[in-house]
């Protein structure tokens, strides 16, 4: 049936499109079954996808291959793909921006400082990653000065 993909064909998709090992047609179905509800932090091949098509066709459950494919193209699995290249790329001067872009796509600190690590082949924690870049890089006033009030 065109423009359709049953478990079977949307496990070879997530292989062909993500690069990852096929993941078990039983991962999908809970994925299914659980479509729409909340996430955990972890990026998981299955995040965010879609629910399956109401009914079956020839006892078979089907996706709309349209809303799988652009479910693919826009994996959360891609933003931390790009995340992380984006932080081994930068230069250390410049890396505060990699850096918040990729914990805004999901990546934790130990994985912020693995990606900095290799880039630089020195280990790094992630309380150094977290202390180095997870405050404002802007100083703050000290609590103890006095400002005085302009004179007019």
């Amino acid at each position: 049936m065109a423009g359709h993909y049953t478990y079977d064909q949307a496990a070879d998709r997530i292989v062909a499109e993500l690069g990852v090992p096929r993941p078990a047609l039983s991962t999908l179905r809970a994925a299914a079954a659980t479509a729409g509800r909340g996430t955990n932090q972890r990026v998981r091949v299955t995040a965010g996808m879609p629910r399956p098509l109401q009914g079956r066709v020839d006892r078979q459950v089907l996706f709309d291959a349209t809303e799988i494919d652009t479910w693919l193209a826009n994996h959360p699995a891609r933003a931390v793909r790009r995340a992380r290249a984006a932080l081994a790329a930068a230069a250390p001067e410049d890396r505060q921006a990699a850096v918040d872009q990729a914990r805004a796509s999901g990546l934790s600190w130990a994985e912020v400082a693995d990606a900095i690590a290799g880039a630089e082949g020195i280990t790094r924690t992630r309380q150094w990653a977290q202390q180095l870049y997870g405050t404002s890089q802007t100083p703050q006033p000290a609590h103890d000065t006095v400002t005085e009030p302009a004179d007019s």
